[in-house]
């Protein structure tokens, strides 16, 4: 499995392994590895990001979001990228308005609908 479509198809896949898969030579058990840790890392940055809103401390926010955005491509979570790109935007704008605590609740939820998908579709439910 490469990709995990939305039950709304018109909208853009959850994630997209296909780079992951050709970075394993798809090794199954490689996969599975890359994506726990990606579930780990990505489930640490949107705390970190939710803590850091929770301060105000803008810098911190940032901070997160660039420990959170390099490895979400590889994911291909466009939608996740898309969403840090616009709080990262409001962040740069000294923004800490209820527009980025919006921002920020729908990111902690697309990012909890891909990471549950992952789960399901690689039966890493206990996880």
């Amino acid at each position: 499995m490469h990709s995990s479509k939305r039950l709304d198809e018109t909208l853009s896949p959850l994630y997209d392994l296909h780079m992951i898969y050709k970075m394993c030579q798809g090794n199954e058990n490689q996969v599975l590895k890359l994506i726990e840790i990606f579930i780990r890392q990505v489930s640490k940055g949107i705390k970190e990001i939710k803590s850091a809103y929770s301060q105000n401390d803008l810098p911190r926010i940032k901070r997160a979001i660039h420990y959170t955005k390099p490895s979400l491509t590889y994911y291909g979570t466009f939608e996740l990228e898309k969403r840090l790109f616009q709080i990262e935007t409001l962040v740069d704008k000294k923004k800490a308005t209820n527009n980025l605590y919006f921002k920020i609740s729908r990111l902690e939820t697309l990012t909890n609908e891909v990471i549950d998908k992952m789960k399901w579709d690689f039966s890493l439910t206990n996880k």
